[in-house]
């Protein structure tokens, strides 16, 4: 007979609950600076007692393991690189209204090639055809733009828009662009013509012996008449942006010092200096004011201390992440691409105490000044190159991918242009060295490099 009972028994088990201060930290690790400053904004806008001001010199000791000059020189280092920023450019409106006020342009012309300037692609091409234009300068009130003189007029603002700079403007194909940079005057106009409207194919096919031969050239002339195409733009107008050109801000900045240890510091305009107002705080502290108004402002004055917290977490933590991968990577800093080793965010989560995801969120749209220029934290967190499972220059490490990627790069620069390295023998070569990588990851490579196969590369003598 089945018997029926309870029983009673203990079980332990262990839940993380996030409070909404952790939340609230982890949002805000996780921010890049240009969406930090957004979120400290709103936050500043909804609470008085939170102030947010732009980042200045950082006030506190930068402790004996970064020297004071050390930290000077990483703010001289980030002034220079502001200072070298690109100022706004010109636009192309702004330089074909320049063009057009120096010319005698008949009114009507000229508003037909304002009007073009604005159907132009980001690169000056005219890809848009007749019927479109003259369909489009209808809708824009152009000047006998229904009108048959519209046809006219259209073909007259083309060819002047044509004749301005920066030469190609106004171009119907890239190879159209090529042909009105040529100089009509040059002894090798016609040749030159002739290279970019019959054997674009076969120079594209670097079949470039079959066309010497049928234009009667020498090898080293058709190169030479190569090289001038090779100076030409495509896409004339690309540079004309309009707009000042980003600045980008690095989080950190990394220095090797004489001694081989490298000075990580927070960049100088990294952190907005966020604090409690002290307005708030004396007023607090005032026992005159009701009941009322004191909770009031003690909740503002709470939230203000939950998003200083934060961003005084943030750069913390984003400090001691990257003390440590650059630490590990110091190769890099010698060496650029190349001294890149294998580095997962597990090794820097074990050595700090952090959890992997920790890591992940701290080196989200985060950047790093080097002697190499700005790159991304995260570049320095890297797998292990495909195959690789050698040492790397006798280190006794492996190669990152991105090492891997610019030993590639740079084997194929130092080769014989008359016979360049097949995959193959790229791959031999890398073995030489120490890192084993199958053919067909070396042709992955060479393809994210943009570099063309050896057939292609090949440079006939």
């Amino acid at each position: 007979m089945a018997r029926l009972g309870l029983q009673q028994g203990l079980r332990q088990r262990q839940d993380m609950v996030l409070a909404p201060r952790m939340l609230q930290a982890i949002e805000v690790l996780a921010l890049a600076r240009a969406d930090l400053d957004g979120w400290l904004a709103e936050q500043a806008e909804g609470n008085e007692a939170l102030l947010v001001e732009d980042a200045g010199p950082p006030e506190r000791d930068h402790g004996p393991s970064r020297s004071r000059a050390a930290a000077q020189r990483a703010t001289d280092d980030h002034h220079a690189l502001l200072e070298a920023q690109p100022g706004r450019t010109r636009s192309l409106d702004d330089l074909v209204e320049e063009q057009l006020a120096t010319r005698e342009v008949e009114r009507d012309v000229a508003e037909w090639v304002r009007f073009l300037v604005g159907c132009l692609d980001d690169g000056g091409l005219l890809a848009a055809t007749d019927d479109e234009l003259l369909e489009l300068a209808e809708s824009a009130g152009v000047p006998f733009a229904g009108a048959r003189a519209g046809c006219t007029l259209l073909a007259r603002a083309i060819a002047e828009l044509q004749q301005l700079e920066p030469q190609g403007i106004g171009a119907r194909t890239s190879v159209e662009a090529l042909l009105l940079q040529l100089d009509p005057t040059d002894p090798d106009y016609a040749l030159l013509c002739r290279l970019l409207e019959e054997f674009l194919v076969e120079l594209a096919r670097n079949r470039r012996p079959a066309v010497a031969a049928t234009l009667g050239l020498e090898l080293d002339e058709l190169e030479r008449l190569l090289d001038v195409l090779g100076q030409l733009e495509t896409r004339p107008a690309a540079h004309l942006t309009g707009a000042a050109a980003p600045v980008v801000i690095p989080d950190v900045v990394a220095l090797p010092e004489d001694d081989g240890t490298i000075t990580v510091e927070l960049s100088r305009g990294a952190l907005p200096r966020v604090r409690i107002d002290p307005t708030a705080e004396d007023l607090l502290r005032e026992k005159a004011i009701d009941s009322e108004a004191r909770a009031y402002l003690r909740e503002k004055v709470e939230k203000a201390r939950w998003v200083t917290g934060a961003v005084e977490m943030r750069g913390a933590t984003l400090l001691r992440v990257a003390e440590s991968a650059l630490t590990r990577q110091r190769r890099f800093m010698a060496e650029g691409q190349a001294g890149l080793r294998p580095l997962s965010m597990t090794e820097v989560a074990e050595e700090l105490g952090l959890a992997v995801s920790t890591i992940s969120r701290t080196v989200a749209g985060k950047s790093v000044q080097t002697p190499w220029g700005i790159v991304p934290l995260r570049r320095f967190f890297q797998t292990a190159a495909s195959g690789s499972d050698g040492p790397g220059n006798g280190s006794g490490e492996g190669a990152a991918t991105d090492a891997a990627r610019e030993r590639v790069r740079r084997l194929v620069e130092g080769e014989d242009p008359s016979a360049p390295l097949s995959d193959d023998a790229i791959a031999s070569a890398l073995a030489d060295e120490g890192l084993r990588v199958a053919r067909r990851t070396v042709a992955k490579y060479r393809g994210e490099l943009g570099i063309p196969t050896s057939y292609r590369r090949r440079r006939h003598a």
